[in-house]
């Protein structure tokens, strides 16, 4: 892994990290951390939450938004050549451009992404992966 890469993976757990220990600090000046009854509760809300957002972190970094490249899928609506419709890929439903004439129910093949859309044609042969 590149050095750069490893900034951004090491900054996804720091910062989560920083905001818990600044809420601790937050609740210490303002008294509420001497009250068990508020201190529990508090601190078992901040570390789900930092959880959570360590968790949305990590999984967000690795996603690659042009793996859609070659993927398989199955057209939507009818789709004339150079006009947008919908297919769907691995369960998710995406705006596409066809790069010819698409009928319904057609199986596709992904060419390339162009801001959010996909660029189709046809699956040659047939087979969803």
């Amino acid at each position: 892994m590149p050095a750069v890469n490893k900034i951004f993976v090491a900054h996804a757990y720091v910062i989560p990290v920083i905001i818990i220990l600044v809420l601790i600090i937050a609740l210490i000046l303002t008294g509420y951390i001497s009250d068990p009854v508020v201190v529990v509760p508090s601190l078992a809300l901040i570390g789900f939450l930092s959880y959570r957002m360590i968790y949305v972190i990590a999984k967000t970094r690795k996603r690659n938004l042009y793996t859609y490249r070659g993927k398989v899928g199955k057209a939507v609506d009818d789709i004339p050549k150079g006009k947008i419709g919908y297919v769907l890929i691995e369960g998710e439903y995406w705006e596409a451009v066809a790069l010819e004439d698409i009928k319904k129910d057609e199986t596709v093949v992904v060419e390339d992404m162009r801001d959010l859309k996909l660029l189709v044609k046809r699956n040659i042969n047939e087979t969803v992966v």
